[in-house]
């Protein structure tokens, strides 16, 4: 693999805030960015599925895509989520976020029906020619699933698809696949995805970061760097610390993100779309309150 070291490292997914009438929260938006962008991480990607994307309008992700690039400056990279539900709905959001700024795009095959491999091909070709920047490719489970070889076949047949998200299955295995074996292949980098779930093991097979909710972006890019400093057995111990609460987030999803965030003060609501997403009850409440004092001197947040 030819690694890019501007895509390395925890690469944070904000929450996308809601007002109680879940309406788009401009304030607490800015204020998660502007969390994200200074809590450690080395990269921010917005919006995708952490952020509830499926639930967003076309304007309001654009309004999004500026926000984002306002608020990030150009201090980090900046990776535009851009799934849709055809070909050219992706490729005029790519379109849309390369031109007010954004580093690269990260997409799964338009997901409105199971396009063939023919199609596939043809939708990644048509975003290669539509934009000049970098493509991730989300390998996740709710995007029709590709194999190691369909990824290595795409990212070497279009120059601009170099970087791979990988969060099927056997996430690991497929990681060793994709950079092992002969041949060159066009691939830059490969991240991993589960909320940091694997980092550690992730790592040690050779994947250059990994893109979680930004909601403990401080702590899980403080483990991101021990590893890379060669200190593993204080990665590998925070880490575990972790592990309790990222099971606990792995539940609820984006109603945890977001109950987080409010309990670290940085949105007002943890409003979620309607419909979908299970709300907290005083069970929930109790114990996730438990699990975040046993991490409180993790934090470092101002």
């Amino acid at each position: 693999m030819s690694e890019n070291s501007k895509y390395k490292g925890i690469f944070g997914i904000p929450a996308t805030p809601f007002n109680d009438d879940e309406t788009l929260d401009i304030y607490s938006l800015e204020k998660v960015l502007d969390f994200t962008l200074n809590n450690g991480c080395h990269g921010v990607v917005m919006p995708v599925m952490a952020s509830e994307y499926q639930s967003l309008t076309d304007e309001e992700k654009r309004i999004i895509f500026k926000t984002t690039i306002k608020i990030i400056d150009n201090k980090i990279p900046t990776v535009a989520g851009v799934t849709g539900v055809s070909d050219i709905h992706s490729i005029e959001l790519a379109k849309y976020a390369e031109d007010v700024g954004f580093d690269s795009v990260i997409t799964m095959p338009p997901h409105s029906m199971q396009p063939s491999p023919s199609q596939l091909r043809d939708f990644f070709s048509k975003l290669d020619d539509a934009i000049n920047i970098p493509i991730w490719i989300q390998n996740h489970p709710k995007g029709f699933p590709l194999s190691s070889d369909q990824l290595i076949d795409l990212c070497n047949s279009f120059e601009n698809v170099s970087l791979i998200k990988e969060e099927t299955a056997y996430a690991g295995q497929m990681i060793t696949k994709l950079i092992d074996g002969d041949g060159e292949k066009n691939i830059k980098s490969i991240m991993g995805g589960m909320g940091c779930m694997h980092l550690i093991f992730e790592y040690k097979r050779g994947a250059t970061g990994n893109m979680p909710a930004s909601h403990y972006g401080d702590i899980l890019s403080k483990i991101w760097n021990l590893l890379e400093s060669g200190d593993e057995k204080q990665a590998v111990e925070m880490h575990n610390r972790m592990i309790p609460l990222i099971n606990f987030e792995m539940i609820y999803g984006a109603s945890a993100f977001k109950e987080i965030l409010v309990a670290r003060k940085i949105i007002k609501s943890s409003a979620t779309r309607s419909p979908g997403f299970r709300s907290f009850d005083s069970y929930d409440f109790s114990e996730l309150q438990k699990l975040m004092k046993t991490i409180e001197d993790l934090f470092d947040w101002r």
